[in-house]
């Protein structure tokens, strides 16, 4: 007796310990993550000329497009894998909806009719003689009719810890939803200036086949003539092929960019068509063009707009998920509280089914206490850490990843936008002497061929404009896709 009273003197107290111990971490709310950041980002602008800019999420209507504005604003309500994305939020909060119901009784209603034999004995009391009774069948019905219902204690906190786990699962969807949808911005944007630059490099590469094909023409008469021999011809025929190849490859691209696009827009190719307007007078004006991209980025971001970006906030959904899963495995460890009642009918007869003598019913506490199963659930539970401590990780890897796409994208506009005003330049200088040697052809100094050759100097610095323009547009795109505006 003293041993058995000891033993669950024993049991109390361990018991006891644990609950105390762990109570904390079960009812408590997750401790939130921190990351130490970077007050500024490494290559931030400093433009005094913008200091009062405002960050803005629609950041493509700075492009002033209007074409661009419809294509993201159809591509946002078409765009299947987006309306994939928005479809998994749904998903999720049926999931909290299913784990909200363990916090509620179930009740279940039971109706049942049975027809048994069992074999019994006819007495003399029926048979009319006092002999031993003989054997026989007896037939009976029984009517069952009842209400059950069980109720789960949430002791331990597991079912609401499950809730909120569910609930921070739809937050992850919904953060996994926004980086669709930015990702998706963006490729519709560089894709439609794509196409705008293949068009405007079509046009150029055609003025160039056709320079070329002018100087070839005056240099196989001067062959004729016999005032040069075959090397220039064989320099001019190398450049044409060249150019006939670049004019093939922009095509296609044209083409394939097209159908990129259509597909962003939920659309079959062979149903989408698009109208590019040529901005070549706005990209080759060299005062305007500056102005035109100091005003697309704004100075002196601060680096906490970053704790905003829809996949940082997915992981820190994530590690919150990970450590409602982490509560949910360590209440494993603890017994299961359940409440149990039943009420109802049973008679062998239907025409005084319900009444008083013919009612049942139970009332318990049942208590399952886990005890062979102690290495699954241990199991499950180092899991659980192991996949929380994952998700912090992963939540610091993007915090990190952030900024370096951020301060990539920066580096590389500031990079491209010299590149391109350097294009400018040079652009500027082909045209002047362009226009000084086109001026000497027509008063008779200067030859067709040197004329040509400069509209070709021309034509190629025109062709490096085009190219890099693009490139500092698809910088704009990434610093604010990298910034996670857009939303």
């Amino acid at each position: 007796m003293k041993i058995e009273k000891t033993l669950l003197l024993f049991f109390f107290i361990a018991f006891g310990s644990i609950f105390i111990l762990s109570g904390c971490s079960l009812f408590t709310h997750p401790k939130k993550i921190t990351v130490k950041i970077p007050n500024k980002f490494k290559y931030a602008l400093n433009n005094e000329n913008f200091k009062n800019f405002k960050i803005k999420n629609d950041w493509w209507k700075n492009f002033g497009d209007k074409r661009l504005n419809i294509l993201i604003g159809e591509t946002v309500k078409n765009n299947l894998n987006y309306l994939i994305a928005v479809k998994n939020i749904q998903v999720a909060k049926t999931y909290v909806s299913q784990s909200e119901s363990n916090l509620f009784p179930t009740v279940n209603l039971n109706l049942s009719s049975t027809r048994s034999k069992l074999p019994g004995y006819e007495t003399s009391l029926f048979s009319g003689n006092s002999s031993s009774g003989s054997p026989s069948t007896i037939i009976y019905n029984l009517n069952q009719a009842g209400l059950s219902a069980s109720y789960e204690l949430d002791v331990w906190n597991q079912l609401n810890n499950a809730v909120k786990q569910a609930k921070a699962n739809v937050s992850i969807s919904k953060e996994d939803a926004d980086v669709v949808k930015l990702t998706l911005i963006s490729n519709v944007a560089q894709a439609y200036f794509e196409i705008q630059t293949l068009k405007e490099s079509i046009i150029n590469l055609k003025k160039q086949y056709k320079t070329e094909k002018g100087i070839l023409k005056l240099y196989e008469a001067q062959y004729k003539d016999g005032l040069i021999n075959e090397e220039p011809i064989a320099d001019i025929k190398t450049n044409i092929e060249i150019l006939k190849t670049d004019l093939n490859d922009s095509i296609k691209q044209k083409v394939l960019t097209q159908n990129t696009l259509a597909y962003y827009l939920g659309k079959f190719p062979e149903n989408f068509k698009l109208k590019v307007k040529s901005d070549i007078k706005n990209i080759l004006n060299f005062n305007r063009i500056s102005r035109y991209y100091s005003k697309l980025i704004p100075p002196n971001i601060p680096s906490e707009i970053l704790t905003q970006r829809p996949d940082v906030k997915e992981a820190e959904y994530n590690v919150l998920a990970y450590a409602y899963a982490k509560k949910e495995s360590l209440a494993n460890f603890f017994p299961v509280l359940n409440l149990t009642g039943n009420y109802g009918y049973a008679s062998p007869g239907l025409n005084n089914f319900v009444t008083d003598t013919n009612s049942v019913w139970s009332f318990g506490l049942s208590i399952l206490a886990p005890i062979f199963n102690y290495k699954t659930n241990i199991s499950i539970y180092k899991r659980s850490k192991l996949q929380y401590q994952q998700a912090v990780l992963n939540y610091r890897n993007a915090v990190i990843n952030a900024f370096s796409e951020t301060d990539s994208a920066l580096a590389d506009y500031k990079r491209d936008i010299k590149t391109l005003k350097n294009y400018e330049n040079n652009f500027n200088y082909s045209m002047k002497l362009f226009r000084i040697y086109r001026v000497q052809y027509k008063t008779g100094i200067a030859s067709r061929i040197t004329e040509l050759t400069y509209k070709l100097d021309m034509l190629n610095a025109e062709y490096n404009v085009i190219s890099q323009n693009l490139l500092v547009r698809e910088d704009v795109i990434g610093v604010y896709n990298a910034l996670g505006m857009g939303l």
